[in-house]
Formats: structure tokens, C-alpha cells, sequence
């Protein structure tokens, strides 16, 4: 069967009304209530020497011309936007104080994109989760991690773990948060850290911000700077009532994609992880109705080691991010911006490619240089019917694929339908599951040769990808094949 005949039959399967059985989509976003501003006289260089001029702390996330700034902004834009904070970029993030269409948010950006001195505007995207949950599976069904020759669709891992394990390797999962499951405690990097600033998407309370001597940091209108942002990563329920976006239950997805990249093994009820002995850094970037990028950009940064005004320096500097999440634009610049600068930096960041049955090229921040993408296969080989694909991907990994009556990918999971409850496990779908396997699989990798970077790990990935056993159609170099790549980065 082809790929435009799988996904025919996908689409009136839908209309039939049967999608509850093949897949569910996560809950759509709010609207857009902020701007990113990006001047050409702010970087990272700078927020660096404004950190080792300040005793070795964050500088504020209110820089002296805030205010300036502000009055011109509201010049240029019509609208009464307030400035909150400033981003590792070195960006301005200015707040409009309700939601946005994107219209709306981009005619605004267009406005301040006038002013000589700003390198670029655009809205703060709020960018969502790719997932496609399904019902729990028993412990133990994980194909997904067996030798590719007894599963068509599997990762090839066995002869993987003769090599590495992933030892020495922090991975960043930039995602709803964690909970501290049994399977995951020994390698979470414990308490992460929550860059969700807005409190009601958070679920946290809000807190006024100070500036570095304890006085009280105040926006351009004189009043308190609240944010939610704090050293706590746990999550604490992406559920909505309705109210901001559609309603739907606590995903705990987080918890389930840092399953697949380390939960640790080794005992009998336990699930194994791709890279069972790599650390993870978890990062709250994603809350109630998804998540802002200036917030997910501030994360990205400060996984690798870079100033983030208004946060700690990270003590846990991660080598790679694992990013299940993405929106329906092209790359912004917000995007390269923070991208450039992780791989800068020796980051390797990877990436979803999202769950549209789409070409990957209009898809943020799967489509921007820098990053790997990953599509997803189904226990078959062949991509799943869901997925993304197009030439930007890099390779597939096992998502699962329900349409094709495969088990999907288990992992760890919470019970609670809103708040936390007890550890638990289930089994989702979606390319959200495929892009943990290869963020593992690029920790084994730089476990057995630290020196690689993006460009040679994306390399590796490409030239040991192996042709796929079904239609895989626009999914780029094959599927990923864990235990030839470990072997080349061993030789690189």
C-alpha cells in the first residue's frame, strides 16, 4: 500500500468516527499573548560578561532600557504591550496582556519590525506536544528496543548495549516535566527546573521577581514582575477544564518520553530505557494549553550552560535536548537564534517532527537548520501513518502506529487523570515517541566518543540508517539502526 492510500484510508477512517481507537490528538493551544523582540545590539556575549561582572550570577531579566524600549514598542505597535523579561537570546519578551490570533500577533510584529534597531520581531508561538496517547500495554512489550531482526520496526539496540550504555551523558528532556517515577529516579538530575512563566499555564503560583540586590523588579508601567518560573520541574498536570483550550485530561508526557530515554532497569517490574545509565535534566516547558517559545528557547540555552537572565547557572550542563513538541509555522527566528547557539556550544538537539501527515518543511522547530528531526515508524517498518515526513527529516524511530495494529510504545507513566497519582505504565503512539529513541541513541553515541558533534552525530545517524521493511515513503536515510551507528561513532 502506498502512502497516499494509507493515508486516505487514515482520514475516512477518522470521519467514520473510529478516531478514538487510532489516535488522539493533544489539546489545542491558547492564544498568543506575547512578542519576542530581538535588537542588534543584545547577545548572549553580552548577558556572559554582564554574568561574570555580576560575581558569577544571572544578570536581572530586566536590562536598563527596558523601559525606553517599552515606550517605543507601544510607538510603533498601537498597542499597550508591557515588557516582562529578557531572554537568553538577549530578546526582549513583551506581553499584550490577552490572547492573540496569530494575525493579530503578526501584524504587531510587523509594526515593531519597523524600528532600525530590532534584528527581528515575531509572536511568542505557543508550541504543543506530539503525541497521540492510546491504551496502557502490559510491562515488557517493548519491541521497540529489540534486535531489528526479529522486529522489522525496532531500534537494533542489543548489540548497542554491548557497547555503550550511555554512562557520562546528561540528555535535557524539554517537555511537561517529570514525575519522579521508580523507573526514572535514579537518573533524574533532580528538581529540574520550571521555565513556564506564566502561572495559570504553569499551574504554579506566581512570584514577584527581584532584581540581583533583593529590590523589587517592576515592568515598564511600574508594576511587580510576577513569574512562575522556580527550580521545581515536577509536573504538575497538563489538564484543561476548557476554559483556554480544549479539554482534556493530565498527558504526564514527559514522564512517559524520559521512559524511553533512561528509565534505568534492572529490576523485575522496571522498564528499560535506550541509554539506562545517561542522566536526565528535566525541564518544564510545556503546561496548560502547551507552551510558549520564548519559554522553550530560555530552556534550550540553559540546558547547554548559557545565561538565562533571572535564572541559576545550570550545574547539569546537558550535551543533548530531546524535544517532543512543535507548531505549525515555518522555523522562526527565535528558533534558529537559540539553535545556533546550542550547537554552538556542543549541543545536539532532537527533534519531533510532528503528527500531521504533512511535509516536515512548514513545521517549528523541526524544520530549522541545525537540529535532527525525527519521523516515526510503526512496528512494520514502514512510517506511521500519522507522521510527518519529507527530505528536511533526518531518520525514523519507532512511534508506534495503532492504524497498522501495533502495540505502540510503552513507557512510563502517571495515573492521575489531573493531578499526580501513583507511578504507572501505557503504551502511546506519535512522533513524540520516536524522537526519545533517537535522543538516547545520540547519548550512547557520544558516551563511546564525546568529541562528536551535531553535524557528525546527524552524519552517523544518516550513513547507518537501514532501508525500511514497509512503505516509508518521504522518510528520508531509513530507519534508525542503534547498534550500527554506536559501532561508527566508536570509529569516527
Amino acid at each position: 500500500m502506498n502512502r497516499k492510500t494509507s493515508l486516505s484510508l487514515l482520514t475516512a477512517a477518522l470521519l467514520a468516527g473510529a478516531g478514538a481507537e487510532i489516535a488522539m490528538a493533544a489539546p489545542s493551544a491558547a492564544g498568543i499573548t506575547g512578542i519576542i523582540v530581538k535588537y542588534h545590539s543584545v547577545s548572549q556575549l553580552q548577558l556572559t560578561q554582564a554574568r561574570i561582572a555580576n560575581g558569577g550570577r544571572a544578570p536581572s531579566s530586566r536590562p536598563a532600557d527596558f523601559a525606553s524600549r517599552t515606550q517605543r514598542v507601544q510607538q510603533l505597535s498601537g498597542s499597550p504591550l508591557q515588557f516582562h523579561h529578557q531572554m537568553g537570546t538577549g530578546a526582549y519578551v513583551y506581553q499584550s496582556g490577552k490572547a492573540m490570533s496569530v494575525a493579530e500577533a503578526q501584524t504587531l510584529a510587523r509594526k515593531i519590525q519597523q524600528d532600525p534597531a530590532v534584528e527581528y520581531a515575531e509572536p511568542d508561538f505557543v508550541m504543543s506536544p506530539n503525541y497521540l496517547p492510546s491504551s496502557p500495554l502490559y510491562a515488557g512489550k517493548q519491541w521497540d528496543m529489540q534486535a531489528s531482526a526479529g522486529e522489522p520496526g525496532a531500534m537494533n539496540l542489543p548489540s548497542a548495549w554491548d557497547l555503550s550504555l550511555g554512562a557520562g551523558v546528561t540528555v535535557a528532556v524539554l517537555d511537561t516535566g517529570y514525575r519522579p517515577h521508580a523507573d526514572l529516579k535514579p537518573n533524574l538530575l533532580e528538581p529540574g527546573y520550571n521555565f513556564i512563566s506564566d502561572a495559570k499555564r504553569a499551574r504554579l503560583p506566581a512570584v514577584a521577581q527581584t532584581n540581583a540586590d533583593g529590590s523589587p523588579l517592576l515592568d515598564s508601567n511600574g508594576q511587580p514582575v510576577q513569574s512562575a518560573r522556580t527550580n521545581n520541574g515536577q509536573d504538575q498536570g497538563d489538564y484543561s477544564d476548557g476554559s483556554l483550550c480544549r479539554a482534556g485530561n493530565s498527558s504526564w508526557h514527559g514522564t512517559h518520553v524520559a521512559g524511553t530515554i533512561a528509565a534505568a532497569a534492572g529490576d523485575a517490574n522496571g522498564l528499560t530505557g535506550v541509554a539506562p545509565k545517561a542522566k536526565l535534566l528535566p525541564l518544564r516547558v510545556l503546561g496548560q494549553c502547551g507552551g510558549a517559545s520564548s519559554d522553550i528557547a530560555d530552556a534550550m540555552l540553559w540546558a547547554v550552560g548559557a545565561t538565562v537572565p533571572g535564572a541559576p547557572i545550570n550545574a547539569n550542563v546537558a550535551r543533548v535536548l530531546s524535544m517532543s513538541l512543535g507548531g505549525a509555522q515555518p522555523c522562526s527566528r527565535t528558533y534558529r537564534d537559540a539553535i545556533q547557539q546550542v550547537n554552538a556550544r556542543n549541543g545536539v538537539v532532537v527533534v519531533a517532527a510532528g503528527n500531521a501527515m504533512k511535509n516536515v518543511r512548514n513545521t517549528n522547530p523541526a524544520s530549522c537548520p541545525g537540529v535532527i528531526t525525527v519521523a516515526s515508524n510503526g512496528k512494520s517498518g514502514g512510517i506511521a501513518s500519522y507522521s510527518n515526513y519529507g527530505a528536511i527529516t533526518t531518520v525514523t524511530a519507532p512511534g508506534g502506529d495503532l492504524n497498522s495494529g501495533d502495540p505502540g510504545i510503552y513507557s512510563t507513566l502517571n495515573s492521575g487523570t489531573t493531578v499526580p497519582g501513583a507511578d504507572s505504565y501505557a503504551a502511546f503512539q506519535g512522533t513524540s515517541m520516536a524522537t526519545p529513541h533517537v535522543a538516547g541513541l545520540v547519548a550512547l553515541m557520544l558516551s563511546s566518543n564525546p568529541s562528536l558533534n551535531w553535524k557528525a552525530v546527524r552524519n552517523i545517524l544518516i550513513k547507518t540508517a537501514r532501508p525500511p521493511a514497509a512503505d516509508c515513503e518521504g522518510c528520508s536515510a531509513g530507519i534508525t539502526d542503534a547498534a550500527a551507528a554506536v559501532r561508527a561513532a566508536k570509529a569516527n
